[in-house]
């Protein structure tokens, strides 16, 4: 969709309020013309001999026109600006929703700086151009053509030295307008990466400091800041000639009429009344004229804003519910994996799965293991559909995973990957994030299953702790521990742990597993694990090397096999040893 076709979209939805804001626009414009005429009149009453009396009423008509006029004005701003309020606050939430639904591999690819600039800068930039930019759009023909033909109904020959600059503006405004829409583009994609820089330090804070590259980001800063600085004071400079030559046009205007006015006045062919009314005509046009260059202006870094907009809002998901999905009322826990194959983009030389299958029933557990890079959690990725993947791929409850709706599928699949995201909420709020109704009971139980309970209740203020961005006033093993939690209170009928165990001692994953044998009775749960100890009650157990599975079966048949696995096993246990011995 091009940005005149989202323009016309965002309009025809609130057609009612733009249409009532461009009468009440209409009409302001129209009695605009009247309170130069007024002028006139109490001029020409003042000009004439004893005219204390008819004065009076010509004064109370200008007042009268002042008023109505004001109030228009006030009408006409009020209606269109709140409309142009709520298509921002929609196309606000419509690129919130839409962000959303895009795949994980979409964001593979987007900077978090840029994406944020967009989604504030470009959709400020929309709402000025659907306010401000369509109310000066509407009015400012009105405005002149209803002052030219008063003018040349007056006086045509001092109408034309009133028009004479304002062929200029054509030339000006095709000058400084392209110049302005390309400059508007450079300096919103520099502002995203200053933001990307800023959010990524911000985050990042910590390994900065441990590695005393402040210097080092500093600069970096500054260059994308000069960047920035260098593009907006080009913004700047192309706004500021454009605004200084139009403003020109007036002036010149008004030299004209009052040159030519006055001998027109001198010669008899004007009364001094009609000079004052071209004058005033003349001084009530120069805001027009001047508000001409700001919506240019405006118009180009709105249209520049939905052009950015587009880029994301046109992008069709490639994981989305589809035509054919089925309706299912709840999901089991069986899943069956056919010839699975997957590959990153740009990676396709060497894909992540190959040729995976397997197939497991419901209330199973299935242990994952495998070297790094060997496929594990691309593997249980593409279970809850978080992957796109080839119909046929994935079953689950024998439906090809695909047409299973997204909202069932999700809310039926609990994750925990290593790196645990929290929100910066409580505690509380983190743990029952996917259950937003459940008890406090539910809650605590929920924490005692994932051994975070007792750390928990340490805290100051227990489980109203605010945790920070991304939970950074936690340890890692309790980022882990309330995510584990949080899927925990879910109640899923597929648990997913994806090396969710990583950031926790050998003694506290072992009473984290004894409470999830029996969490996990009646649901499905995938464990992907680098320490073997986690997945040794497995039902089976997969061992992936370079994308494929290279051995499976239980924990004692795959010790027994003398393979891949019995080899990290006696290397682990090794491992262990040592650790004991040097205790």
């Amino acid at each position: 969709m091009t940005p005149r076709e989202r323009v016309t979209a965002y309009v025809r939805q609130f057609r009612g309020r733009y249409g009532v804001g461009a009468a009440l626009t209409v009409g302001y414009a129209v009695v605009f013309q009247a309170v130069p005429l007024a002028v006139r009149d109490v001029v020409a009453e003042i000009s004439k001999p004893e005219s204390a009396q008819s004065v009076t009423p010509a004064a109370f008509w200008l007042v009268g026109v002042s008023v109505v006029f004001a109030v228009l004005s006030f009408a006409s701003r009020s209606v269109l600006f709140s409309a142009a309020r709520e298509i921002e606050y929609r196309l606000r939430g419509e690129l919130f929703a839409h962000l959303q639904r895009m795949p994980q591999s979409y964001f593979a690819g987007q900077r978090t700086g840029d994406l944020m600039s967009r989604a504030v800068n470009d959709v400020n930039n929309v709402r000025m151009f659907l306010g401000m930019g369509l109310l000066n759009i509407v009015q400012t023909p009105v405005l002149y053509v209803g002052a030219i033909a008063v003018m040349l109904h007056v006086d045509w020959q001092l109408t034309l030295w009133v028009l004479s600059p304002y062929p200029l503006f054509i030339g000006i405004a095709r000058f400084f307008g392209r110049r302005m829409h390309q400059g508007t583009i450079d300096a919103q994609e520099q502002l995203g990466l200053l933001s990307s820089a800023v959010q990524e330090n911000a985050a990042g804070v910590f390994v900065v400091r441990s590695n005393a590259m402040e210097d080092r980001e500093r600069a970096r800063f500054d260059q994308e800041a000069r960047g920035l600085y260098r593009r907006m004071l080009y913004l700047s400079v192309i706004n500021t000639g454009m605004m200084t030559t139009i403003q020109m046009l007036p002036t010149l205007a008004q030299i004209g009429v009052l040159a030519a006015g006055s001998y027109g006045v001198i010669g008899g062919r004007l009364s001094s009344a009609d000079l004052w009314l071209f004058y005033l005509y003349t001084i009530q046009l120069t805001f027009p004229t001047f508000m001409v260059g700001w919506v240019i202006n405006i118009v180009q870094r709105g249209m520049a804003g939905l052009a950015r907009l587009g880029e994301i809002l046109d992008v069709v998901p490639s994981i989305r519910d589809r035509a054919d999905r089925l309706e299912l009322d709840q999901i089991e826990g069986a899943v069956e994996i056919r010839d699975l194959g997957f590959a990153f983009p740009g990676r396709t030389a060497r894909p992540a799965l190959a040729g995976v299958s397997f197939r497991v029933e419901p209330g199973q557990t299935v242990g994952i293991v495998g070297q790094v890079g060997s496929g594990k959690s691309t593997l249980v990725a593409a279970i809850p559909r978080l992957l796109e993947i080839a119909d046929g791929s994935v079953l689950i409850d024998g439906h090809d995973v695909n047409r299973v709706p997204l909202a069932l599928l999700r809310s039926s699949c609990a994750v925990v990957p290593q790196d645990s995201f929290l929100f910066s909420t409580t505690i509380e709020e983190n743990i029952r994030f996917g259950c937003p109704d459940r008890p406090r009971a539910h809650v605590r139980e929920a924490a005692r299953r994932a051994h975070v309970l007792d750390d928990i209740e340490e805290f100051p203020d227990g489980f109203e702790t605010v945790v920070g961005e991304r939970g950074i006033t936690l340890s890692g093993g309790q980022r882990q521990r309330i995510a584990l939690a949080r899927a925990l209170a879910l109640d899923p009928a597929i648990l997913i742990l994806d090396d969710a165990l990583s950031s926790v001692d050998a003694a506290t994953e072992e009473g984290i597993l004894k409470e999830l044998r029996a969490a996990r009775a009646g649901r499905t749960c995938f464990i992907v694990a680098h320490r073997l100890s986690a997945v040794r009650d497995a039902d089976m157990i997969l061992v992936l090397d370079e994308g494929r599975i290279a051995e499976q079966g239980t924990h004692a048949a795959l010790v027994a096999r003398g393979g891949l696995y019995a080899r990290t096993h006696r290397q682990q246990q090794l491992e262990a040893e040592l650790e004991e011995s040097a205790a």
